[in-house]
Parts: structure tokens; sequence; C-alpha cells
């Protein structure tokens, strides 16, 4: 688990409300306090979805950040910074098996408190294990993600 402090607020929240940049990574909480808290849990609601929708799902239980990215704009948009906002990411399998095989799970949780933003990033390996293979390889994938995004980071 490492922290970064993000240096250059405008450029990455653009990257994550404007862009693609963020689209695949799947969103297990979206948290956001303006004039109320605002909270998205981002399991996918099966009895909403058409037979034929249900089917291109099916694999995945969890939003990805492209699924409610408009929502929480929408949210976020106005002419007062949020108070704070909190989005925990998580790679999707996939990424996971690229990464790093016994992976239950990769996180890079976003916060922005008191004006500034950070992202702390967190592993949970499938078994127990004494090895940090898959904790290092996932703070370096979030690394060299925002290094190739031109996310400006000082990890802490």
């Amino acid at each position: 688990m490492i922290s970064f402090s993000i240096e250059n607020t405008k450029t990455f929240m653009a990257g994550l409300l404007k862009s693609s940049m963020f689209d695949d990574f799947e969103v297990r909480s979206f948290l956001v306090t303006t004039f109320t808290t605002f909270e998205i849990h981002c399991d996918y609601n099966s009895n909403f979805f058409t037979d034929v929708i249900e089917e291109e799902r099916e694999k995945r239980k969890i939003c990805l950040w492209k699924d409610i990215k408009n929502y929480a704009f929408d949210i976020i948009k106005g002419d007062k910074l949020p108070k704070s906002i909190k989005i925990i990411f998580c790679a999707d399998r996939e990424t996971m098996d690229s990464i790093y095989t016994n992976s239950s799970a990769m996180f890079m949780n976003v916060i922005f408190e008191e004006g500034k933003l950070k992202i702390i990033t967190g592993f949970s390996p499938k078994e127990f294990t004494m090895d940090k293979t898959g904790e290092y390889e996932w703070d370096k994938y979030v690394k060299e993600f925002l290094h190739k995004n031109k996310i400006i980071s000082t990890q802490e």
C-alpha cells in the first residue's frame, strides 16, 4: 500500500470526469459531499436490465466507471468545490490476472478532502501469504498509470 499526493488536481479531475482515463475500472463505491452527501453503491441491479443486456453483464457484478461517470459529473459540477470525494476503484479480473494471479482485489482509493487530492493503493490476495509481490506489482502499475496519464504525484 502506498499513498500519492496529486499535484495537478485539475488535470486529474478532467481525466476522471471528462475522459476515458478511468472508464475500465470497476467502482466499488462513490461518495461525494456537496450541499448534501451522495452515495452510490456500485453493484449492478440485475432486475433493471432486459435479458439481452443482462447476458452482456452476466460476467460483471460491479459497475464500471464509464457506467456512472456522467452521474458523478452531474453531482460534482458547480461553482463550489465539493467538501469531499471518495471513490474506490478496483482493477477488473483480467487486469488483476495480468499483474499477479493470486489476487482477490486491487484497489485505488481516490480521496479529496480539505482541498487536497490523494490516491491510496490497496491489495488483497486470494490466499494468505507473506509474499508482497502482488502488492508491489499493483503499486508499480498505479504509479505507471498516473505517469502515463500525465498525473503529477508525490509518493508519501
